[in-house]
């Protein structure tokens, strides 16, 4: 398969997973669906990875630059917001996750290298490096990873009080609405990254204690004045927030 015939295939694969539902009951079987649809271009992909030392600039910059100019054609700012956030889900929940999954060592390697100048040529709608099994694993687990990082640097136990509530919050509130399941997968994509760079600085103690001081406690409060709404908007930007800080810069 040539490149230009590779990047179609890339383009035609990208823009079937737009049109899936990034939904937990279903995400598994829909992958598989996509793997065994796509399997001679994620073949494709492995032979490039065996047979090119350094990746051709046409396949890492294909998607980013397609979806650059699909979200730069839209005419209104709110648009384009919309946009971006759909095209994001998709390239975290579908599309470098599949890709990763060509047989070949270096298959992340690509991927990588994807993410990185997607982030570069859209600064305002940057991604983190995600993969099947970390997106299967969070909807397995449940982790509260931020949340447990700081609860364990204050000595609190998993069991605590704080810890229960806030799980409560996110399983019986937010899992309830269309944009707080959405929220929830940003953060399981990112958090495992950001408690990593985080417990490598120095004042890691400090770091978390501003977290449960201007995030968590709050949350708390608000969780039990049953003000779940603003609660939500709390836990929003703290995602944010420490996404930009800890992952994006």
């Amino acid at each position: 398969m040539d490149l230009n015939t590779l990047q179609k295939q890339m383009i035609s694969l990208y823009n079937e997973t737009m049109g899936y539902k990034f939904q937990k009951k279903t995400y598994e079987s829909d992958f598989e669906k996509l793997r065994g649809k796509y399997s001679e271009l994620l073949e494709e992909i492995a032979e490039l990875c065996r047979a090119e030392e350094e990746f051709p600039e046409q396949i890492i910059s294909c998607i980013p630059e397609y979806v650059s100019g699909r979200i730069g054609s839209l005419q209104s700012k709110r648009k384009r917001n919309m946009a971006s956030f759909d095209h994001n889900l998709n390239m975290v929940a579908y599309f470098i996750p599949l890709i990763g999954k060509a047989p070949s060592d270096r298959a992340g390697e690509l991927t990588g290298k994807i993410v990185s100048l997607w982030n570069r040529k859209m600064p305002e709608n940057k991604i983190g490096h995600s993969t099947y099994e970390s997106i299967c694993g969070g909807f397995r687990d449940r982790i509260c990873y931020i949340t447990t990082a700081v609860c364990r640097s204050l000595s609190k136990p998993d069991d605590c009080y704080e810890l229960t509530l806030l799980r409560k919050y996110r399983d019986g509130y937010l899992l309830e609405s269309p944009e707080g399941e959405a929220l929830v997968r940003e953060y399981y994509n990112i958090a495992p990254t950001i408690v990593k760079r985080i417990d490598k600085c120095r004042n890691a103690d400090q770091i978390y204690q501003n977290i449960w001081q201007d995030y968590l406690k709050p949350c708390i409060r608000l969780i039990e004045e049953q003000r779940l709404e603003e609660c939500g908007e709390v836990y929003s930007r703290m995602v944010r927030r420490l996404g930009t800080e800890y992952l994006y810069s």
